[in-house]
């Protein structure tokens, strides 16, 4: 009996050994996915930031133009093999509304919104060298001209880039999601559908 007992205790330590990793490895994993270890930036250190890179952020601007069609684009990579996101929308016919997630820029060209956006893949890697050097992992174009810099959780920090002297600059100064620093720019901090909508450390 004291064998039995030595062993059905060896056995319960072991489950339960197994049991607290794989609830470790859960739990880690989790954080991971929901970005409880990412950085949460300061307006004033996101300012920091974009002043650092600002002429980075400016080549990238002047680059993707370069290469846009006469098309809306949105694109966010995920690495320099995968696209987190990639919108292509014709700007006359709303209708023709392309996106996709998750997709690999090797073989692009033979997918929908590949065909529609026109880039071969060596324009792909010429503007993921251009988010790197500005330490940015998105683009996306319109007045202003909004440029990802990192997600944190289920948020995202934005540069938004003013171009036009008539554009309404107070619908970007609202306090929390929008802070206006100058006529230039504002930054943004999108919470995702169920994060929170204010900067971090700028509620009251």
């Amino acid at each position: 009996m004291e064998r039995v007992a030595k062993y059905f205790l060896i056995g319960i330590a072991i489950i339960g050994g197994g049991l607290l990793t794989a609830a470790i490895i859960f739990a880690v994993s989790f954080s991971k996915a929901f970005g409880l270890f990412d950085k949460n930036y300061s307006v004033q250190e996101l300012h920091e930031e974009y002043l650092y890179k600002e002429k980075e952020i400016d080549d990238l601007i002047k680059y993707y133009y370069s290469i846009k069609p006469n098309k809306r684009v949105e694109i966010e990579f995920e690495n320099d093999e995968v696209l987190e996101r990639l919108v292509v929308q014709s700007e006359r016919d709303s209708l023709k509304y392309y996106q996709q997630w998750d997709v690999k820029i090797n073989g692009i060209q033979k997918t929908d919104v590949g065909k529609e956006l026109g880039w071969n893949e060596e324009d792909f890697k010429s503007l993921k060298e251009k988010l790197d050097e500005a330490n940015c992992i998105s683009i996306a174009d319109g007045e202003p001209v909004k440029v990802g810099f990192k997600r944190s959780g289920l948020g995202m920090y934005f540069f938004n880039i003013f171009y036009k002297k008539e554009t309404d600059r107070s619908l970007f100064n609202n306090g929390c999601q929008y802070i206006l620093i100058d006529n230039k720019l504002a930054l943004e901090y999108g919470g995702g559908a169920i994060g929170p909508q204010c900067f971090p450390k700028q509620k009251n």
